[in-house]
């Protein structure tokens, strides 16, 4: 008989509604669900494309990063690659074009939001946080082919698909043994070794061989509601671009705050004790070149 993971099972769709509770009773089943139709308020939903984004912010500069995990001969987790500032027109342009010369640059803007803070009201995430300092939003843009290897978040995630698709590869809490975490100071996210490069890190080559829960694509127009703990793995399939919130609620910080506290305190000591490595944007990295 085949099991949901070996069949590799798409995820619930379901039409979305604004009020809290509605997101209230998705954070109790503690389920994947793709929402359909909770986009269409959004001021972002007809003004955010790439010919908008090019002529009200193209003079704008963001940083695009081509990072991965990676396993270092010390042992050690770290972030590998370059990141670089980029003018958005320029970053847009080549986006556009698809032509391969971004080779998976993955512009990823909390720089975005602090520059141009306007932004924000034009995504209506539902209210849903315990405080909105427990929260972080972001914008994506991304080419075809970027990638993101297999990790979980410590925290609910709303992610808004406004342009173009992405591949999502989702594996549930309970099978986090079998994919084998791997330590990281960074506090928010956990990391599977399965994935790790230079062994890992190719979205054509499951983790481990390890099969997903689910597998199946988010398109435009669409949001992923993503529960604490769910292990993923997201591939581009198109130019595109998309946003998200992650969030803290009273449920998770009732199961997993102190961890989250303790894991945070000793971050920031971390980062204080070795101010040398490169920092862009809040991500640590090891330049590559």
């Amino acid at each position: 008989m085949q099991t949901k993971a070996q069949a590799g099972c798409t995820v619930e769709r379901r039409a979305a509604r604004p009020d809290v509770e509605f997101y209230r009773d998705l954070e109790r089943r503690g389920e994947p669900v793709v929402l359909t139709g909770a986009l269409d308020v959004w001021p972002a939903r007809s003004k955010w494309c790439f010919d908008w984004f090019r002529a009200e912010h193209g003079d704008v500069t963001a940083p695009v990063e081509w990072l991965r995990y990676h396993r270092s001969a010390s042992g050690a987790v770290e972030r590998v690659g370059k990141v670089e500032m980029m003018r958005v027109r320029d970053y847009i342009d080549a986006l556009v074009a698809d032509d391969g010369r971004l080779a998976g640059g993955y512009l990823i803007g909390r720089d975005l939001f602090a520059r141009l803070p306007g932004l924000l009201a034009d995504a209506h995430f539902p209210r849903v946080e315990v405080n909105e300092r427990l929260t972080e939003r972001l914008i994506f843009m991304g080419p075809r082919g970027a990638f993101t290897q297999l990790h979980y978040d410590r925290a609910h995630n709303l992610h808004a698909m406004l342009v173009g698709c992405k591949r999502w590869q989702l594996y549930a809490p309970d099978r986090t043994p079998e994919l084998h975490p791997a330590r990281y100071e960074f506090p928010y996210s956990v990391i599977s070794e399965n994935d790790l490069a230079p062994r890992g890190g190719d979205p054509k080559r499951l983790p481990g061989g390890v099969q997903p829960d689910h597998d199946f694509i988010l398109e435009q127009g669409e949001v992923l509601y993503l529960p604490y703990g769910w292990w993923h793995r997201v591939e581009t399939l198109a130019p595109s671009i998309a946003t998200n919130l992650w969030w803290l609620s009273w449920q998770v910080l009732a199961e997993h705050g102190p961890g989250l506290v303790r894991d945070i305190a000793a971050g920031a000591v971390r980062a204080k004790l070795r101010r040398y490595e490169q920092i862009t944007a809040g991500r640590k990295y090891r330049n590559e070149a």
